[in-house]
């Protein structure tokens, strides 16, 4: 059974609305059994656009990695369906990437303990975010998320943040032992920022 959590913010978690995340998302773990964990934000925010008021967050766990989407529509059911949607390709993404790692391996060990292997922590290492909430206003820092960085090749690095769904991703190079940034450029290809030595 999935472990799914929901929080609101600006918004009540209606039974409504946990019956529509439990039944769009509580099945994912049928089509990717070794999710742990599945926690999902639905926040509202005041904006010009009534389209995108309401903001769907969810964060999928699974061993060595995080699949994160983030969807806004104008109603919490339409934000939930687009943010199930884009779940569901991420998913794919990262079995047919986990297929290929296994066939390229031949005679690979099990996917958690290749996971493992491959980010150079256990499964349980990863803590997912864990947002401090600060001041809103304009310009200021308004969220912290904290991660376990475990060593990883730059291609393992620019895979997590496709899976993640992110233009950036910063980890610790297993080649270098620094803290560089993989980034996505505008031409689809990727960039690497390292610390001067």
């Amino acid at each position: 059974m999935l472990d799914l959590t929901i929080h609101g913010k600006n918004l009540e978690i209606t039974p409504s609305i946990q019956e529509h995340v439990t039944t769009k998302l509580g099945s994912v773990d049928r089509h990717l059994p070794c999710i742990s964990r599945a926690e999902v934000e639905v926040i509202s925010e005041p904006t010009r656009s009534q389209k995108d008021r309401v903001v769907v967050q969810v964060t999928l766990t699974v061993p060595g990695s995080l699949l994160r989407t983030q969807q806004r529509a104008a109603n919490t059911k339409a934000a939930i369906n687009s943010a199930a949607k884009a779940l569901d390709r991420q998913i794919m993404r990262y079995k047919g990437q986990v297929y290929r790692s296994e066939r390229e391996a031949r005679g690979a060990p099990d996917f958690e303990t290749m996971q493992a292997a491959v980010t150079g922590r256990p499964p349980d290492a990863v803590t997912g975010p864990g947002p401090d909430q600060l001041s809103a206003d304009a310009g200021d820092l308004v969220r912290v998320k904290r991660f376990e960085m475990g060593p990883m090749s730059v291609e393992e690095a620019a895979l997590q943040m496709q899976f993640l769904d992110h233009s950036f991703y910063m980890f610790l190079d297993a080649e270098t032992n620094q803290y560089s940034v993989v980034y996505l450029r505008e031409d689809s290809s990727y960039g690497l920022i390292q610390p001067a030595t």
